[in-house]
């Protein structure tokens, strides 16, 4: 089943967040990320739940892409899955599940990007229609807080 993520989510979240995307935080940022942005509009993030066990295996969260040059799209910004949960469809259904939402929402394209090392989530989007259309280098400047 998915649905939206909710703040009870956060425990599940965090455990896919540091086994599957290998991130270092804490629970409590991301039970805080979750309250924060969950009703924000400009944001969907989705669970995949195990309907026999009610556990949460996978999630999808993205951001709505407006640019002035273009039409607005999404961006997904994570989707993952329990390692012992990965084959089995999680990430096929919540990628297609989001696809249908972001069309409904007026999105016309779903873009994200994937870490050069991560050569099976490569297959993984390809596999299902997406193309690599560029290679770009992120730069990131961090503030003291």
């Amino acid at each position: 089943m998915i649905r939206r993520m909710e703040v009870t989510d956060a425990p599940a979240v965090w455990q896919i967040i540091t086994r599957s995307l290998g991130y270092d935080c804490s629970l409590e940022t991301v039970e805080r990320r979750i309250g924060t942005l969950a009703p924000d509009t400009h944001y969907l993030s989705l669970v995949w739940v195990n309907e026999g066990s009610q556990k949460v295996e996978g999630f999808l969260h993205a951001c709505r892409y407006e640019t002035l040059h273009r039409p607005g799209g999404w961006d997904v910004i994570s989707l993952a899955v329990l390692p012992e949960a990965q084959g089995s469809g999680v990430g096929t259904e919540l990628l297609a599940h989001f696809e249908d939402e972001a069309r409904r929402l007026g999105g016309t394209y779903v873009r994200l990007n994937s870490r050069v090392e991560r050569t099976s989530a490569h297959a993984f989007y390809e596999h299902r229609g997406y193309l690599c259309d560029k290679t770009q280098k992120r730069f990131i400047k961090q503030f003291d807080l």
